[in-house]
């Protein structure tokens, strides 16, 4: 973690100080692909993860290049992703059979490093690998379907948040730091295509409402009312029993407590504003010539 945040402010600090080269590009674009979330409802099989747990997202942004390496990227991306514990093969997951679903708004700032240069004159290359990496905030609100209706899990306390003796309901605000990879391909001056693959390490182990221990069912029950406790724990749902399964406070919910992850892998569409000189790309041309009669 440590090394990944000294490459995101090693990559801002090399845009904004060390950068000489005066290219001045800029483009905005958009994009479409898939929002994944990665966290304590994983099956075990990496290919089921990424089918079952993506949803689709889109993106704006725009870009300002600093020279033909170096460039800096806002972002705004929405999308929804999910998890559920019966794609999994393990018995213990199918018994929890907890599921939720999310969406999640996302802003960041992202710096790029182009590995062979970008360049959009006439004669440059055609493919632009980068690497990436920056920080971003987001809001996620996990949901999860109980007797045929939606229902929000983080204002019912799930794991006993906001009563006696422990700890305050989490935020559904949070940041994250985004690393990856991408590439550019240079169709014109004005247009090129691209496709990343960014991770989001994000600092709330909450995405999917679970975390760490159960609390008792009369308990939670009590202090927190019964849908709370009927959502965090489903047992008697997977084994066909209207009677809830009581387990002792204490027991393991979540697995081991690491914040979750996301993913955002986006194909995007990128219209040159300017120029490497800094010049309107879309102004060329435009000007207008008035027929003369004699």
């Amino acid at each position: 973690m440590k090394s990944i945040t000294l490459l995101v402010w090693i990559t801002i600090f090399s845009i904004f100080v060390l950068n000489k080269n005066s290219a001045q590009y800029s483009d905005i674009g958009i994009g479409i692909g898939a929002t994944t979330y990665w966290g304590d409802l994983n099956a075990p099989s990496f290919t089921t993860n990424l089918y079952r747990n993506s949803g689709l997202g889109v993106q704006i942004h725009g870009r300002y290049m600093l020279g033909h390496r170096l460039g800096l990227r806002g972002t705004f991306t929405y999308g929804t992703f999910k998890g559920n514990d019966k794609y999994s093969d393990l018995e213990w997951q199918l018994q929890r059979n907890l599921s939720f679903k999310s969406s999640i708004k996302e802003l960041a700032l992202m710096g790029e490093l182009y590995l062979l240069g970008f360049d959009t004159e006439p004669g440059a290359r055609f493919f632009a690998p980068y690497l990436t990496a920056g920080i971003a905030a987001f809001r996620f609100d996990p949901t999860t379907i109980f007797q045929g209706r939606e229902v929000r899990l983080q204002p019912l306390g799930t794991e006993g948040q906001g009563t006696l003796g422990r700890p305050k309901k989490y935020n559904l605000n949070s940041l994250s730091i985004p690393f990856g990879l991408g590439a550019k391909f240079i169709l014109t001056e004005t247009i090129n295509l691209g496709f990343e693959v960014v991770i989001r390490r994000s600092f709330t182990d909450y995405i999917d409402d679970i975390s760490t221990i159960y609390i008792n069912y009369d308990e939670l029950s009590e202090s927190a009312g019964t849908l709370s406790a009927q959502l965090s724990n489903r047992f008697n749902e997977y084994l066909g029993q209207p009677d809830p399964v009581r387990v002792p406070t204490g027991s393991q919910r979540g697995g081991a407590k690491v914040d979750d992850y996301y993913v955002m892998s986006m194909v995007t569409l990128n219209f040159m504003f300017t120029d490497h000189k800094g010049k309107r790309r879309f102004a060329r041309g435009n000007k207008v010539i008035c027929p003369t009669f004699n």
